[in-house]
C-alpha cells in the first residue's frame, strides 16, 4: 500500500530562472528556499539564503540560474523516512514534492517530524539533545560567531551572559539575513565587526531534558524555531536539540536491525566505503557500552578555499543514537577526509569512555551508601 503525505504539503514561493538577482533578493526574507523553475516552468533548484551568502561576490545583476543549489525531488508517496533523507542529504529545510512531473509545494523538516511522533512517543529530550553545547557572549563579534560554527559545524549557538545565564540564540542564518537585509550598502568586513546581540534571537524557546519529545517538537511547530535550548533550574544551557537531530530519527529505515550507518555531505565515492567502514567498526568496538542496535550519522563538510599542501580542510561531525536512549557527539576538523574523521572517532571514543567510567562511579558510590545505611541499622 503506497503512502500518500499530501496534508503536510506545503505552498512554496516560485522564481523565474532568468529574473535578476536584485528583483528577488526581498522575497529571501519571506522564505529561506526559493524554487526556481526555467522558462518552460520545469523545476531546476533551489535558491537559498545559505547558498546565496556563500558565493564569492554577489552581483545585484546577475541572474537566478547562475545561483541556484540543485536538489532532489520526491513524490508525495514517498516514505517518511526517504523524506528525511532527502532533505538531510541536501541540509536544506525542506524538499520539492513531484506529482505527475510537476511540483506540487514543499515537505517541511518539521511537518515530516510531527507525522513521525509514533518514533518519539516514549522519549525525553535528554535521548535526543546535544550536550555541553558551545555558548557565546552577547559582546562577541559575527566573526567569531562563524568561526565557532565553522569549528564545531553547528548552526545554532546559544548566548549566555557572565553567569551562563541564557539570553539569547545566535545562527549564521542570523548573519545571512544581515548581510542580505543590507545588501549592498554595507560591507562583509563591517557586518564580520557586529556584535552578537544585535542579530541574536531573544525570546529563546527552551525546554528541559525531563521533557517528552512530544512536547518539544509541538512548541518548535508553535514558534516556527529549529531548535530547542535545554536549560536547568537555573537557566544555563546543558544542551540543544536541533530539528536535523530528530530528522536523523526519522530517516532511519523501518526494520532496520543492528546500526544504521549513514553519510551525509561531501565525502567522495572512492572513499564512502572505507568511511562508513570506520564507522562500523566503531559502533562494533563499544558495543558492549552503547548497545547493539541505533544510528551513526556522519556529516562531513569541505572547505575548498582551505588547503594545507593540496589537502582540503573538512569538518567532522558524529553522532550516535543508541536504542538504549543514549546520544553521543563529537566534531573535528582538519586536512583530509579521514585525518578529520580519525580525530573525530577518538574524541567520540573519549566520550563513550568517560560517561561509563562516570557510570561506574556513581554505581560503587552508590554500593558505598548502601553498605553504610546498613551498617547504621546493625
Amino acid at each position: 500500500m503506497s503512502n500518500d503525505y499530501s496534508s503536510i504539503i506545503s505552498d512554496f514561493i516560485s522564481v523565474d530562472a532568468n529574473e535578476l538577482l536584485s528583483k528577488v533578493i526581498k522575497r529571501l526574507e519571506e522564505k529561506r528556499e526559493l524554487l526556481v523553475f526555467d522558462e518552460k516552468e520545469v523545476f531546476i533548484g533551489y535558491l537559498t539564503q545559505k547558498h546565496l551568502v556563500r558565493q564569492s561576490q554577489i552581483n545585484a545583476d546577475i541572474k537566478v540560474s547562475t545561483l541556484i543549489k540543485k536538489v532532489p525531488t520526491v513524490s508525495k508517496n514517498s516514505s517518511l523516512d526517504a523524506i528525511a533523507r532527502a532533505i538531510l542529504s541536501e541540509k536544506t529545510q525542506s524538499v520539492p514534492v513531484e506529482d505527475n512531473g510537476k511540483i506540487v509545494g514543499i515537505f517541511r523538516d518539521i511537518d515530516v517530524i510531527r507525522l513521525s511522533a509514533e518514533l518519539f512517543k516514549n522519549k525525553k529530550v535528554v535521548e535526543m539533545m546535544t550536550r555541553n553545547p558551545i555558548a557565546i557572549t552577547p559582546d562577541s563579534e559575527v566573526a567569531k560567531l562563524i568561526t565557532i560554527s565553522r569549528t564545531h559545524n553547528i548552526s545554532r549557538v546559544p548566548v549566555v551572559d557572565e553567569t551562563n545565564n541564557l539570553i539569547g540564540i545566535v545562527s549564521p542564518h542570523d548573519v545571512s539575513s544581515l548581510i542580505l537585509g543590507k545588501f549592498p550598502k554595507k560591507s562583509v568586513s563591517d557586518i564580520l565587526a557586529i556584535s552578537v546581540d544585535n542579530i541574536m534571537t531573544k525570546n529563546v524557546v527552551v525546554c528541559k531534558k525531563t521533557e517528552p519529545v512530544l512536547e518539544a517538537i509541538s512548541k518548535l511547530f508553535k514558534t516556527d524555531h529549529k531548535a530547542l535550548v535545554v536549560v536547568n533550574n537555573q537557566n544555563q544551557p546543558i544542551g540543544i536539540m536541533t530539528t536535523t537531530d530528530l530528522l536523523e530519527s526519522v530517516s532511519k529505515p523501518p526494520q532496520t536491525e543492528g546500526y544504521y550507518v549513514r553519510v551525509i555531505g561531501d565525502v567522495e565515492e572512492e572513499d564512502m566505503d572505507q568511511v562508513i567502514e570506520m564507522g562500523v567498526e566503531l559502533v562494533k568496538k563499544f558495543a558492549s557500552i552503547i548497545g547493539t542496535s541505533g544510528q551513526l550519522f556522519i556529516h562531513a563538510k569541505a572547505v575548498p578555499k582551505k588547503r594545507l599542501k593540496g589537502s582540503m580542510l573538512y569538518q567532522i561531525r558524529l553522532r550516535i543514537s543508541t536504542d538504549k536512549g543514549k546520544t553521543y557527539v563529537a566534531k573535528s576538523d582538519g586536512y583530509g577526509v579521514f585525518g578529520a574523521y580519525a580525530v573525530a572517532i577518538d574524541r567520540l571514543e573519549r566520550e563513550i569512555i568517560s560517561e561509563r567510567e562516570l557510570e561506574l562511579q556513581q554505581r560503587q558510590t552508590g554500593s558505598e551508601r548502601y553498605l553504610l545505611d546498613e551498617l547504621e541499622e546493625l
